[in-house]
């Protein structure tokens, strides 16, 4: 898990004066529960709600799998190497073809913050590892390292799960979470003697920066397993990308270009091309102005484009709610993305839509 350090801000606008709702405004915008959007799609592609519910059934056998492998390391022996093995390839092979799974590595798990980091964070590198052509074993080696980035943090939950900053002393503590995390490998009986040393190096890496800045050994450069650098970055996003206690979540067009500003300083070139490459400039789930002025949200990264996503328009320029409609940016080049709308001004110019939105990227299972 990343741990945010002090000088880390939340991306929220100052308050404004929410609009007078006129009388042609409909009562509510519903998104729906997952995510998700309308089915339409232009031209010969998969329906969306097929696309959804394909990936809808993947994450929940990848968050399963992060909740055991989790609850699982903490006895004295366990077998879980295979089951991750299997379901990260399950969700490699699904990323292929359906770029939708993406969408799910917005949710939040009301059941505690680990299993939801956990998910996330090992789609996020698989998808970056297939970006940046890993082989089948590389890429395996990734899956496996990132479910298992933070089995060490387990202990430490009165920390990850403060109302305020941590300070020096209790970041000091916090970190260890990551030496922890290597011992319990060797709970792990069916991980494999060939990769076991690595997948060590590699689980006590992923908090090392590339200026020596990171823990827990305050290595950098080409001493930093490549893998630990993909796994990094990923979980970097995902705990900005994600509210904590004691701030706000970070948009996320703004948690990427807070990782840009760093390339070169915490994380390589190769990590940082790797996360966009996925995401795009404006991620899944962004909400974002067009150039007709109205307000929409991504919920598809159209691949090879960074600014040209599929998005579902469900506000109007003046952030009353519409019908929603679906648009794809890359068949319709007159209309663009002007700038990324923080949750903040939406919460501050229609804070209905707000909530429900924020309601919807807690995960349930129905």
């Amino acid at each position: 898990m990343q741990a945010v350090q002090p000088e880390e801000k939340p991306a929220v606008l100052p308050a404004a004066a929410a609009p007078q709702k006129t009388a042609a405004e409909p009562q509510s915008f519903k998104p729906s529960r997952s995510l998700k959007t309308p089915a339409q799609l232009a031209g010969p592609e998969v329906p969306f709600a097929e696309l959804d519910s394909q990936a809808r059934k993947v994450y929940t056998r990848l968050l399963s799998q992060a909740a055991e492998l989790l609850n699982r390391t903490e006895q004295p022996y366990t077998e879980q190497y295979e089951a991750v093995r299997r379901v990260c390839g399950q969700t490699a092979d699904t990323l292929k073809t359906n770029p939708v799974l993406l969408n799910y590595a917005s949710y939040s798990t009301s059941g505690g913050y680990l299993p939801g980091h956990t998910a996330n964070t090992t789609l996020l590198a698989l998808a970056m590892g297939q970006s940046a052509g890993l082989e089948a074993g590389e890429l395996n080696l990734l899956g496996f390292c990132a479910m298992a980035h933070d089995i060490g943090m387990t202990g430490y939950s009165d920390l990850y799960n403060s109302e305020t900053r941590l300070s020096e002393e209790e970041f000091t503590e916090m970190a260890r979470h990551a030496e922890d995390g290597v011992k319990k490998l060797d709970r792990i009986l069916d991980l494999d003697h060939r990769i076991k040393e690595r997948a060590k190096n590699i689980v006590l890496q992923v908090h090392e920066r590339l200026d020596g800045g990171g823990y827990p050994d305050q290595i950098s450069k080409d001493d930093i397993d490549p893998l630990a650098q993909f796994i990094g970055i990923a979980d970097a996003y995902e705990a900005l990308t994600h509210p904590r206690p004691w701030r706000a979540a970070f948009s996320p067009p703004d948690a990427i270009k807070e990782l840009i500003e760093i390339e070169g300083r915490s994380f390589n070139a190769k990590a940082v091309k790797s996360l966009i490459g996925v995401l795009s400039i404006y991620p899944p789930n962004s909400l974002v102005a067009l150039s007709t002025k109205e307000i929409a949200r991504v919920i598809r990264v159209n691949k090879g484009s960074l600014t040209r996503p599929l998005v579902e328009i469900f506000l109007d320029a003046d952030f009353a709610v519409v019908t929603p409609k679906t648009l794809d940016l890359l068949q319709y080049p007159l209309t663009s993305v002007e700038r990324g709308v923080p949750f903040g001004e939406l919460e501050n110019r229609n804070p209905e839509a707000a909530a429900r939105l924020e309601l919807a990227s807690w995960w349930t299972e129905w």
